[in-house]
Formats: structure tokens, C-alpha cells, sequence
């Protein structure tokens, strides 16, 4: 049956997808859940109660570890609001391996400060058994010169610093 979802992305409520795939099938899970904002949505209601929604987390988080194999990795994403609610219930159920974190330049709105960043928790769901196949590509370069082609986040003057003798 899993053959069904292999390289496909599923649309629907999660808790009812997750009904449908076995125990440890799954080699990397993401989620990237309402941040639970009051924002106006069409077919979700965005502000549910803390303790309701924290409730519905725990649940599709769980399924996320069920679904997952002993050797595969689980991320989830959300302001770090969430990400430390997300990250206590993880910690009792797999193993923490990274927060990973992008800037998010915002201004400040209203009565409150806006998140610096964005963050997705990386988990094993079995640290020992976990198969992690790092992934790198090479930034392209000049071909005479071998400088950056581009500059990747405002470092190619300091990659590219030539010293003369």
C-alpha cells in the first residue's frame, strides 16, 4: 500500500492521511503546520486555544515518529513559539539532532517583536540507527578566475580574497 504514496504529496486533513501508512515506512517526515496566528484561512480556523492546539500537535506529531523508520529523520517548522512546545514533546519520543534557522527580517508590529528567525527541528527517531546522507552542492564559479558567480548571503569577499606578494 505504501507504493501508493511513493513520491506523491497528499492533500488533506493529516490526522486522517496518517491512518493510511504503516509503522516505520517513511524514511524523512516534514511538517509545516499553522502557526496558529488568527490568520483568516478558507478552510482552517487558525486560532485554536493553547491548550487544544498544543493537544492537536502532540497528535500529528506522534504519527510523524510512528510513520518514520528507526534510520530516518523527522523536521518540523514554525516560529520558535511553537518549535519549544514541538521540542519538549519530541524530546520524550525521538532524538534531538539540530534546530536549523533562517533569518527572518520583520519589523516590529503592534505591542510585540517579531521572531528573528524561522526554525526547522531535525530529529532521529533512532539517533543510533539513524542514516544521514549529507547532500552538498558546489556553489559555481568563474571558470578562469574561480570566483563566485554569485554572492551567496554577502560572503563572496571573503571567499574570494586573493593575497599578493
Amino acid at each position: 500500500m505504501i507504493e501508493n504514496y511513493k513520491n506523491r504529496i497528499l492533500q488533506g486533513d493529516c490526522l486522517e492521511l496518517f491512518k493510511n501508512i504503516p509503522d516505520n515506512s517513511i524514511d524523512m517526515t516534514f511538517a509545516d503546520p499553522p502557526f496558529n496566528l488568527k490568520k483568516g484561512y478558507n478552510s482552517y480556523k487558525d486560532s485554536l486555544q493553547l491548550q487544544k492546539y498544543i493537544k492537536w500537535c502532540k497528535l500529528w506529531i506522534s504519527e510523524m515518529v510512528r510513520v518514520t523508520k528507526p534510520t530516518g529523520s523527522i523536521f518540523v517548522h514554525n516560529i520558535p513559539k511553537w518549535l519549544t512546545y514541538y521540542a519538549a514533546y519530541l524530546n520524550t519520543i525521538a532524538d534531538f539532532k539540530h534546530w536549523i534557522s533562517w533569518d527572518a527580517p520583520t519589523a516590529p508590529m503592534g505591542k510585540t517583536l517579531q521572531p528573528g528567525h524561522y526554525g526547522i527541528l531535525f530529529y532521529a527517531k533512532n539517533a543510533k540507527e539513524l542514516k544521514f546522507y549529507e547532500v552538498r552542492y558546489p556553489h559555481k564559479r568563474e571558470r578562469k578566475s574561480t570566483y563566485l558567480v554569485k554572492d551567496y548571503g554577502g560572503k563572496k569577499k571573503a571567499c574570494c580574497i586573493l593575497s599578493v606578494l
